[in-house]
């Protein structure tokens, strides 16, 4: 069976932050303190979820085992995506630097939205499902995202629970952050228009009526 160790370089959590420090629209350190934040652990948690302490290590490890040979087997791509990322330093000075940044905002509460501003990647990864809350349906077949609702919860129906119930947590954490950060809820209100306060309320009480009817 082929070997593809070149993965720890093009995918993966890694490979998003560096793609993001690449990118070069916000500062590193922000792009971090998000990913910290999206990648909150609680409690209850497994132990070997991803967090920024064996991410720094695997850096660590990159690093220090880095080879120009071996960093040639990688797509094209993604040694463009690296060394822009590394900007005029060597890319295992970068890792050694990103694994810096990481073990700093693991030792920190998360980076509140009136310091980090809410990106939108954020919302793509912890509430996928409320930028396209009514996309399944035609456009004007329905006089209100209420009546949509009602339609795309009885055609998926006895298999409906697989999607409202992710889409009812995520829009009452989205509606209690709201509450809680003025910053949150500008950001939030601009990445996803569609997704009003208005609409989430319809959203949680028509979801978990159906639940309670017909799941509990």
């Amino acid at each position: 069976m082929a070997l593809h160790p070149e993965g720890m370089f093009t995918s993966g959590p890694l490979a998003h932050l560096v793609g993001l420090a690449a990118a070069g629209s916000d500062p590193l350190e922000w792009e971090v303190l998000r990913f910290k934040r999206v990648m909150r652990t609680n409690h209850w948690d497994v132990a070997w979820r991803h967090t920024a302490q064996p991410l720094a290590s695997q850096l660590d490890y990159l690093a220090t085992a880095f080879s120009e040979e071996f960093f040639a087997t990688c797509p094209e791509a993604t040694r463009r995506t690296w060394r822009t990322a590394a900007g005029a330093k060597s890319v295992p000075a970068f890792m050694t630097e990103l694994a810096m940044l990481l073990r700093l905002a693991d030792r920190e509460w998360d980076a509140s939205y009136e310091d980090v501003p809410l990106s939108a990647w954020e919302v793509r990864a912890q509430w996928p499902l409320l930028p396209a809350l009514d996309t399944w349906a035609y456009d004007g077949e329905y006089a209100s995202y209420e009546e949509s609702l009602r339609a795309f919860i009885d055609g998926e129906h006895p298999f409906c629970f697989d999607e409202l119930i992710p889409r009812l947590t995520q829009a009452l954490e989205v509606r209690a952050l709201r509450t809680q950060s003025e910053a949150f809820a500008a950001s939030f209100r601009t990445l996803v228009p569609e997704a009003t306060p208005e609409t989430l309320d319809i959203l949680a009480r028509l979801t978990f009526a159906h639940l309670t009817e017909h799941h509990g």
